[in-house]
């Protein structure tokens, strides 16, 4: 079931054919995926440590999170750079910057920029047990830096 975030609209309405969730705040119950999958979506949340708490909440034990999200290579710290205001608005705490975004021409701010401690930090915020794998698959054109691809898993 495909998922965006409309954050004008009432979170678990179909749009477009889309379900509208928040990752922080989802609409779905309990332990009901075996696998959630997003990409590159992780460094545009605002609070990932909720997110992470919400994504496990709705894994069935033995499910798994697969994600992508650029890890930047010999950052040992993960660095927030920007925090969404009760308003809606952001502050920015580091040079603002935007990546594409399917619902919208301005782009999303990128809120994070992670570095190695991601995995334990994701078990801090999640119980998840998480695996890093990078990618470099020259017959794909996937080569270079921010390949990770992160595995977490929720215990029986």
């Amino acid at each position: 079931m495909p998922t965006q975030f409309f954050p004008r609209d009432e979170l678990g309405a179909i749009i477009g054919g889309v379900r509208n969730e928040n990752l922080e705040r989802q609409t779905f119950p309990d332990g009901v995926f075996d696998l959630v999958i997003s990409l590159d979506v992780m460094e545009h949340v605002g609070d990932p440590d909720k997110a992470m708490r919400e994504i496990a909440r709705t894994l069935a034990p033995g499910g798994a999170y697969v994600f992508t999200a650029p890890t930047y290579e010999g950052k040992s710290r993960s660095e927030r750079r920007a925090r969404y205001l009760p308003d809606g608005t952001a502050e920015h705490l580091a040079e603002p910057e935007y990546h594409g975004n399917p619902i919208s021409d301005d782009g999303a701010l990128v809120t994070f920029h992670y570095g190695y401690d991601l995995p334990e930090l994701i078990h801090q915020w999640s119980g998840l047990d998480v695996e890093v794998v990078r990618f470099h698959d020259h017959h794909h054109g996937l080569i270079g830096t921010m390949t990770e691809v992160y595995a977490c898993t929720k215990r029986r």
